[in-house]
């Protein structure tokens, strides 16, 4: 089968087993405290909490999900090895009070052995099994063993071997500190070149790249209330997840699930394919599937692969990303995206030769390979390659200065004796870049945080681009030093915009009067009617002046409140909230 054909049977199985398909949400959550959509769960949460009913008892799609920042950040891995993305698609079915483990474990089992075709005696199948002394929550989940004894019995294999017990934090699932929880049931894929079943099991959660865990199967039963209990809830919920590009990498590298010798690869997978072809275009260089096993000291063809690997991820995210509104920026997820992008561009002139302009090229293979899946790419392709060819041209005029000045600073270091910090001249100042100190007997070579900043802060390097750029020579950088840097920086800005707003405020016609401040006289979730008096506008941001307002303005070291205002039935977001000299809240 090619990706495609996969992804299809996938949703045709569950469609014949009565489930609406339904489609990819956005990138862009609409919870509050996402950056990005990143489980295929994340559309359903309302149904799992009870906020709203659900328009279907079953449920199966394919999601577009993000983990690139925040609590889920795989950024850093991805081109290092052939497993980790910041994008990539997860193929889940859920039920809303409908079916449960029996179904749910019976249908994924014909799914992967029949219709897949993947040997029985290479599934692995954990069960939830707390622990009591740790004061892990519920009990031993022996619905789901049970269900699984009697599919690996009827297929002549022996549940002993093929079950393995699961403590809380790889087989129970919870939304949070509170609210829907229970037990999951992960099946394990054995990719060891031999099928033999006691070493299989022995590298079931062993973090081994030949034996991992395709499936996870999670069980909505119970609600964790806030005194540490557990209350069955009254609808039980199923909530599957796969990863699409695990599953059509394996089926690629062993040939349909027959030929187990070669190293497993997700970038295998003919849906990177259009996109290494174009790379190979660009750059006359060629892909080899080297892996690196460290990350200094690499090889010429290593640091090529790797290369690769980056920009064919991201690629996909950030052109996924875009055409869901989430465009590159300097705040939240939109500087997320920013990094990603900006890491491709570094790879892909360091690594390949690229220029600049080459990386939005590769919106067409992209759109190749998932505009069919996915159709706001189609309908969103000029915007996607303007945005990034717009973000090239920007970063690309600093980054070969950028480059030159770390690889000064780095010779300068690596040539540094002990207990000596050399510096470099930029323009009129002088900045230290680094020292060279003795650690537990070794020589130990580490980047300033003041050059990381200035990389940072002159050429748009993001710190994890110049601790790759340093981890690449063995060198360290001082991330604390960078954050002290870049806060004193966020100070001088703060304090500059501030001083920016109040000139404006104070031009022009006489001040009014100061704003009357009620937002210790209403209960906080009800509105606060008002009338719009003044506009303030500098050349970076505009402000909105009310008569009376509920938003507390920065001061005594808190910071101001943000929200937002309904204005002729629009909803304008407010970002910031801060006084002027007059007492007026600029919203």
């Amino acid at each position: 089968m090619t990706s495609a054909e996969i992804r299809q049977s996938f949703l045709d199985f569950f469609k014949s087993k009565q489930h609406a398909i339904v489609p990819s949400s956005s990138l862009m959550p609409t919870a509050p405290n996402l950056l990005f959509t990143n489980a295929g769960m994340n559309q359903f949460v309302p149904y799992f909490l009870g906020d709203q009913t659900a328009p279907w008892k079953r449920v199966a799609d394919t999601q577009k999900c993000i983990r690139a920042g925040g609590k889920h950040n795989d950024l850093e891995d991805v081109g290092f090895d052939t497993y980790h993305h910041t994008m990539f698609e997860m193929l889940g079915n859920w039920s809303f009070g409908d079916y449960f483990k029996r179904e749910s474990l019976t249908w994924g089992w014909e799914l992967l052995t029949k219709v897949w075709g993947i040997p029985p005696k290479r599934l692995f199948a954990t069960v939830y099994s707390p622990d009591k002394a740790k004061g892990d929550p519920s009990d031993f989940d022996q619905e789901a063993y049970d269900i699984w004894a009697k599919i690996f019995k009827d297929a002549g294999l022996d549940p002993a071997v093929h079950i393995v017990n699961g403590n809380k934090k790889d087989n129970f699932w919870m939304m949070g500190d509170t609210g829907p929880c229970g037990p999951c049931s992960e099946i394990h894929f054995n990719l060891l070149e031999s099928d033999d079943e006691a070493a299989g099991r022995a590298n079931v959660n062993s973090s081994s790249p030949r034996c991992i865990e395709i499936w996870n199967h999670v069980f909505i039963q119970f609600n964790a209330n806030a005194d540490g209990t557990f209350a069955p809830l009254a609808a039980k919920h199923v909530d599957t997840g796969m990863g699409f590009e695990r599953v059509a990498g394996i089926h690629a590298t062993t040939n349909g699930f027959r030929d187990f010798a070669a190293e497993p690869s997700n970038y295998n997978a003919d849906v990177f394919k259009p996109t290494f072809d174009k790379l190979t275009e660009l750059s006359g260089k060629i892909y080899t599937k080297s892996v690196p096993t460290k990350r200094d000291s690499l090889t010429a063809q290593e640091q090529i692969d790797i290369a690769f690997r980056v920009l064919a991820d991201h690629a996909r995210c950030v052109s996924c990303a875009i055409a869901d509104g989430i465009l590159p920026g300097n705040e939240g997820r939109n500087y997320v995206i920013r990094r990603i992008l900006r890491r491709a561009i570094m790879y892909g002139q360091k690594n390949l030769g690229l220029k600049t302009g080459d990386f939005a090229s590769l919106v067409a293979p992209v759109i190749e390979s998932l505009g069919n899946v996915f159709p706001e790419l189609k309908t969103q392709r000029v915007m996607v390659e303007k945005a990034i060819r717009a973000e090239e041209e920007s970063f690309g005029s600093t980054l070969g200065r950028g480059l030159d000045l770390f690889w000064q600073g780095a010779t300068l270091l690596e040539r540094a004796e002990v207990d000596t910090g050399p510096s470099i001249q930029v323009g009129r100042t002088y900045v230290e870049i680094g020292e060279a100190i003795m650690r537990d007997g070794k020589l130990v070579r580490i980047i300033s945080g003041e050059f990381a900043f200035l990389l940072s802060d002159t050429y748009g390097f993001p710190l994890d681009m110049t601790q790759v750029l340093a981890v690449e020579r063995g060198i360290e950088v001082d991330a604390k030093g960078f954050e002290r840097f870049m806060e004193e920086q966020r100070n001088r800005g703060r304090a500059a915009r501030k001083t920016d707003v109040i000139v404006a405020s104070t031009e022009g016609e006489a001040v009014a009067a100061a704003t009357k401040f009620v937002g210790y006289q209403i209960d906080a979730t009800h509105a606060t009617h008002s009338k719009l008096v003044d506009v303030v506008k500098t050349e970076k941001d505009a402000y909105l002046v009310f008569d009376q307002t509920p938003f507390y303005a920065e001061m005594g070291g808190q910071v101001g409140d943000t929200g937002h205002a309904l204005i002729n039935g629009a909803k304008v977001d407010i970002l910031d909230t801060i006084k002027d000299k007059s007492g007026r809240h600029l919203h």
